[in-house]
């Protein structure tokens, strides 16, 4: 990870988010935005971004099912061994919770299939 440490990605992806909210941007369009903004990153700062976003998604009533099926393709297939030199032990163990807390969460997620950002 080059331009990131593992807890700046996510607090930055978390308050860009709130910012657009503080803007009267709708979560969808800030969603989109942060897709937009933190796309091919690297291999684990995209898993990482994935995560944040998420974790986001899972606290709305509805998630894009666009977002539902590329997220959780994407962490199904990380391996937490591509994240040993990049991340630290204790850091690849959260990012592991944090998957599978993400996964359980879109499984249970109401599936919104407009794509609509507004």
């Amino acid at each position: 990870m080059e331009d990131w440490t593992y807890n700046e990605l996510f607090e930055t992806i978390q308050e860009i988010y709130q910012e657009f909210l503080a803007q009267g941007r709708g979560y969808r369009h800030a969603i989109a935005r942060i897709v937009d903004d933190f796309s091919n990153l690297g291999k684990v700062e995209d898993i990482i971004v994935d995560v944040a976003i998420g974790e986001i998604l899972i606290t709305n009533d509805k998630v894009f099912v666009g977002y539902v099926e590329g997220i959780t393709t994407n962490l199904n297939m990380f391996n937490p061994k591509e994240a040993e030199g990049e991340l630290t032990s204790e850091e690849i163990k959260d990012l592991s919770r944090r998957i599978n807390n993400v996964l359980a969460g879109l499984r249970k997620a109401e599936v919104d299939y407009n794509p609509s950002a507004e």
